[in-house]
């Protein structure tokens, strides 16, 4: 389409002119050119707030089409996973952009619940690449802030979400599980073969009360569902 043109040629006009734009014009004018490529985004107020980034003109209060929020407190939370993608870097922009209009503080939580994935080199990539993009940020993991710690392993070993699991337990709107991974995969397993959409069958949600404090007493290990 004739969109998509556009959106390749403000691409190669930008590579030619790159050595002499900052980091941040950088990723607006990437983001003006990628914006029109996305049905989703083509008609909203986000595609129109990067295309005015990519022209200088583009204001917080146009990210979003509502109204100013004074004090604005705003998150970005990556995994460390991997690298930055422009995806990711879109979300940060944005976030940070309100935070500013607004006189509020731009936030970073480490979501490095994925132990299997996550590693501490992937999160010292983000965070060096949101800092080349210019997106400093008053709260997080190497700026320190009211609220530490700001890496999600850190606040569970607080013991701050355990205790709210416990209260939904207890008010009977979440309940343990103890199936084993093996019981679950062989569920998704079976529910893949009968052409259904995998999903929990709810095999804990009425067990019975004794038999629920008897492997807690014994220390197995449980998920908490709702």
């Amino acid at each position: 389409t004739k969109q998509c043109r556009d959106g390749r040629k403000l691409i190669r006009e930008h590579s030619s002119a790159s050595a002499k734009s900052t980091p941040m014009h950088t990723l607006a004018m990437l983001l003006g050119a990628l914006a029109p490529l996305s049905y989703s985004l083509q008609r909203g107020a986000v595609s129109t707030a990067s295309r005015g980034l990519a022209r200088g003109k583009g204001r917080a209060s146009h990210l979003y089409g509502c109204a100013a929020e004074p004090g604005a407190r705003t998150r970005f939370a990556p995994s460390p996973t991997g690298s930055l993608h422009v995806g990711g870097a879109r979300t940060a922009l944005f976030s940070w952009l309100w935070a500013r209009q607004n006189g509020g503080q731009f936030i970073i939580r480490i979501e490095d619940t994925d132990t299997a994935r996550s590693t501490r080199a992937s999160e010292q990539e983000v965070l060096a690449d949101l800092s080349w993009l210019g997106l400093e940020h008053d709260e997080g993991p190497t700026a320190g802030g009211p609220d530490t710690p700001y890496r999600q392993s850190e606040r569970m070993q607080t013991g701050l979400y355990q205790e709210l699991a416990q209260q939904l337990v207890d008010s009977g709107a979440a309940y343990p599980c103890f199936c084993t991974q093996e019981e679950l995969d062989a569920k998704r397993q079976a529910a893949e073969a009968a052409g259904e959409d995998p999903k929990y069958d709810g095999t804990w949600r009425d067990a019975d009360a004794g038999e629920v404090a008897r492997r807690m007493a014994a220390g197995e290990p449980y998920t908490v569902r709702f």
